[in-house]
């Protein structure tokens, strides 16, 4: 049931072509969006000598009910409107001379977000992807072919093996099978530009570009990965989905969504990566964060909360 709920949620609707699933979720997001939501897409961080770019897909609001075991106690106390800010969001890295992605979004408005900073699909040099649900994969294809043509895709080893195994795939009910689909189109799209790798814990955490090291988070999906980004001494931690509903996650990270896989371990992965992040003082960024899309973790008399910057 959990499953069912995950991948109607993440990927119900799917192109035609295969590859930008538009979960019901993020077909409401298209249609609500407010001419001030439209606005706040795009936000720049200083990094080092450097930036790091929110282009983001779309402001939303995110419903407690994907919560999984949420009292009413908490919900009142962290969603006292029942309803808390929430984004689709993507971040551009501008590193050593390269334009790279961060995950991708579902297409919405990344290419013509790219041209406001100056950049082609076609200068787009790397995308490193967390997962692979619908709503972060959706910007990489367009009419059956990639966007961005001379891009290297980079995604763990864990997680294109859960989304293209035949045996899961085809005991799932169809409308969760068009999810692994479009996962698959886009392995096969960009095979030749694929790198699979295996990121490590967060203490033991390996550079997989210069200027970026990659961190196991698995849960939400089989082979979750987060970033950590350095420059010039300055560093930003990219969650990717990792934390869902950050209001109720941050303060309580064993608190899941029925977005994850596998939820048990989600929470695992959440608490770790927290206690971690909160140690090292680390500015973060995630891709449900609402604009700017990224924030310092702060321990307060209710717990561990997310302050958005200004």
């Amino acid at each position: 049931m959990k499953r069912t709920w995950i991948m109607a949620l993440m990927m119900g609707l799917l192109c035609l072509q295969g590859c930008k699933q538009k979960a019901s979720q993020s077909e409401s997001v298209a249609t609500e969006q407010s001419d001030n939501e439209i606005e706040q897409l795009i936000y720049h961080y200083p990094l080092g000598s450097t930036e790091v770019v929110l282009l983001s897909d779309g402001q939303n609001t995110g419903d407690p009910s994907v919560l999984i075991g949420a009292s009413e106690e908490i919900i009142k106390e962290f969603v006292p409107t029942g309803k808390a800010g929430s984004a689709f969001n993507i971040f551009l890295l501008k590193l050593n001379g390269k334009n790279i992605l961060v995950d991708s979004g579902m297409g919405f408005h990344l290419v013509e977000n790219l041209a406001k900073e100056g950049i082609s699909h076609e200068q787009v040099d790397m995308v490193l992807l967390t997962h692979m649900h619908g709503d972060h994969i959706g910007g990489l294809m367009k009419d059956g072919q990639r966007v961005f043509p001379n891009a290297e895709l980079y995604i763990s080893k864990k997680e294109v093996a859960y989304w293209t195994d035949k045996k899961i795939q085809a005991s799932l009910p169809e409308g969760q099978q068009r999810g692994f689909a479009g996962a698959q189109a886009v392995v096969e799209a960009y095979k030749d530009k694929l790198h699979l790798f295996e990121p490590q814990q967060a203490e033991k955490m390996e550079e997989l570009i210069p200027g970026v090291k990659s961190i196991a988070s698995y849960g939400h999906t089989p082979g979750h990965t987060c970033y950590l980004v350095e420059n010039g001494g300055s560093k930003l931690f990219i969650w990717g989905d990792l934390i869902n509903f950050p209001t109720v996650q941050v303060p309580h990270p064993e608190i899941p969504t029925r977005h994850d896989i596998d939820p048990v371990k989600a929470a695992e992965s959440r608490a770790q990566v927290l206690n971690w992040l909160e140690s090292q003082g680390l500015t973060v960024a995630g891709m449900h964060v609402p604009y700017p899309g990224m924030g310092n973790l702060t321990r307060t008399q209710r717990g561990l909360e997310l302050q958005l910057l200004k």
